[in-house]
């Protein structure tokens, strides 16, 4: 959905503290075929520490125990890992969403509620990827995988919440361009869910809330006092909207 930017109707707590794992060697270096994968660990890392400001390719490659210009093979420069990292966050945020539909499948919860609370755990859990899938910074907005990836992470969330409204969903709900829904009648209530959603997420990510997590019970008291409400206004607009006849021009204001 940061790719939304680039392909927008037109046609993430990263692992804080972990440098680098197993496989990298003790002397600094990498093991034999592992460079792609120490490298984004390696950024990882310094997002965590640095945030996306912070973020150099000559950093993440020193962090890695390689020369500045070994990832070149892999990601070609900073730009290149950057995409990399921004398609591992949609694939991390799509993944959750429809494991999240899946147990509200099982429990008989709902749906719409469960994908909402992924996306927010994505957030929390990876939040420097989450900040370049969603940020400012350049990608590479040709580049096949980030393609694929953004669109179908939106694509959760268009069918949700069109299944929520108890409308029909097209069969490539999870290819379809964002920019196809320009003319939908349910756009609205698309970007009003993506809208509180990824509002209420980035907010806590970046610090906004901050006073309030300093109370008693800290963040995770935040989140299970507001959250919950916040969904449950969320399900209660989307369910009056469904009462309403969309078709209707009147029923958008």
């Amino acid at each position: 959905m940061r790719y939304l930017n680039a392909v927008k109707f037109d046609g993430g707590g990263v692992r804080a503290g972990r440098a680098m794992d197993s496989k990298v060697g003790k002397r600094g270096g990498y093991h034999h075929g592992d460079l792609r994968q120490a490298m984004i660990e390696a950024a990882e890392a310094v997002l965590a520490e640095k945030g996306v400001g912070g973020f150099t390719l000559r950093e993440c490659a020193r962090r890695a125990g390689v020369s500045p210009a070994a990832p070149a093979h892999h990601f070609g420069n900073l730009v290149g890992l950057l995409t990399a990292i921004a398609t591992l966050g949609f694939d991390d945020l799509s993944q959750e969403m429809e494991t999240a539909v899946a147990k509200a499948r099982t429990s008989g919860g709902d749906r719409l509620a469960a994908i909402c609370e992924a996306y927010l755990a994505v957030a929390l859990a990876r939040p420097g990827r989450f900040r370049v899938a969603f940020g400012r910074l350049g990608l590479k907005n040709n580049d096949d995988e980030l393609r694929r990836a953004a669109i179908r992470a939106f694509g959760i969330l268009v069918r949700e919440t069109k299944l929520a409204l108890g409308h029909e969903i097209d069969s490539d709900v999870l290819t379809r361009l964002p920019s196809s829904y320009a003319g939908d009648e349910d756009i609205a209530e698309i970007l009003f869910v993506w809208s509180v959603t990824h509002g209420f997420s980035t907010m806590l990510i970046d610090g906004q809330l901050t006073p309030l997590e300093m109370q008693p019970g800290g963040r995770e008291r935040l989140i299970a006092l507001y959250s919950g409400r916040l969904m449950a206004m969320l399900l209660a607009a989307v369910a009056s909207s469904a009462g309403v006849p969309l078709a209707n021009p009147a029923s958008h204001g």
